[in-house]
């Protein structure tokens, strides 16, 4: 069968392991994607991918804003469904957006499935023309992917009523070796023991809950990687807590650079905090850090539950307290060796490549036709 996915997040080429493990299952693969997309450390160029891969890359033109549901591609993608075998669409993006009505035209045009994305955990009513876009795909998807239970039963309630096959976030990142983990600490100028979190510096994660705990830690070091609006006043915050010396911001990194910090940590902490318009979807860091066999401290907000299981440690969203005797927890006594190795045994089990690429190519047997014109 073919896939045709669109969305910007496979213009990295470290973001294509799902579909180049969908093409080993036999599956012909072609990703859609524009030639580019802004970000903090400037804007991306679509990347090439290696001819052996077996995936296809089409970069086409943006039109419109750099936001899941906000710009078309330039083109029609009927044309991209090769005649004489079963294809559906996969929308890697939000179902309320004119990317996936641009998909949800293809596919009808083309006979092809379609194939959208369940991520949203909180329930939003859309303005128009978002909300006439969202009921024209949802109506015309056959089948959707979710990244966790809450997020199917929100697009449950957005109007959906087809198959959910779950498809959590995957990673393929593996443990430093200690030498490793010493060189990286070496070149960052990170001490130990290491507490940190990797991620978006905006109110909604909750870094002041982990300034805050590190303070009460007074043998404890600190790094946090990320970037965004709330960085001068969290690092405002840092200062007058006297962690000038002990915690340390390293912006934003390369995705690269980010993993080998994480993998350095002797705890990664993602202290997320519930609003009314939004709640951790997920948080991708924590099977990354999982597998790279760090002890994870997070929220028990969100999706968060579900993807820690029983390999990490959770607390109230905002308890401070809470927070500072679970992050000494992990780096003062053997739960933190204990945590680590059933992250990874996790991670390996239910947040594998393969494992997300099985999942995927379930829901696309499903959209997909059973009879070809």
């Amino acid at each position: 069968m073919q896939a045709i996915v669109v969305g910007h997040a496979m213009i990295r080429a470290t973001n294509r392991s799902i579909y180049r493990a969908l093409t080993r299952r036999g599956v012909d693969v072609t990703l859609v994607v524009p030639t580019r997309w802004p970000t903090p450390l400037g804007d991306l160029q679509v990347e090439d991918e290696p001819e052996e891969s077996g995936v296809r890359v089409v970069a086409r033109r943006r039109w419109g804003r750099a936001h899941s549901n906000c710009y078309v591609l330039a083109g029609s993608l009927a044309p991209l469904v090769a005649p004489g075998a079963p294809a559906a669409f996969y929308v890697d993006e939000d179902p309320a957006g004119f990317a996936a009505g641009q998909a949800a035209r293809a596919a009808r045009r083309a006979g092809a499935g379609l194939v959208v994305l369940a991520i949203q955990n909180i329930f939003k009513r859309y303005p128009p023309p978002f909300s006439a876009l969202q009921r024209s795909v949802l109506r015309a998807a056959r089948a959707a992917v979710s990244t966790s239970a809450q997020a199917a039963s929100v697009l449950r309630r957005r109007g959906y009523g087809g198959p959910v096959v779950p498809v959590p976030f995957a990673t393929d990142l593996a443990p430093l070796s200690p030498r490793q983990r010493e060189e990286v600490r070496a070149r960052y100028g990170l001490g130990a023991p290491l507490a940190g979190y990797v991620g978006r510096l905006v109110p909604e994660k909750g870094v002041d809950t982990l300034i805050d705990a590190l303070g009460a830690l007074p043998g404890a070091r600190g790094a946090i990687v990320g970037d965004g609006p709330a960085r001068a006043e969290l690092e405002a915050r840092a200062r007058a807590a006297g962690l000038a010396e002990r915690l340390i911001f390293l912006g934003a990194l390369a995705p690269s650079q980010a993993a080998e910090v994480m993998g350095a940590l002797d705890c990664l902490v993602l202290p997320s905090r519930t609003t009314r318009a939004w709640s951790e979807q997920f948080g991708r860091v924590l099977i990354e850090a999982m597998a790279c066999g760090v002890p994870v401290v997070a929220s028990a907000g969100g999706a968060i539950p579900e993807v820690v299981g029983d390999a990490g440690i959770l607390v109230a969203e905002g308890d401070v307290s809470g927070f500072a005797r679970s992050i000494d927890r992990v780096l003062s006594t053997g739960a933190g060796r204990d945590l680590a190795g059933r992250g990874r045994a996790r991670a390996a089990r239910l947040f594998s490549i393969d494992a997300a690429a099985a999942a995927l190519h379930t829901a696309l047997l499903a959209a997909a036709p059973t009879e070809v014109a």
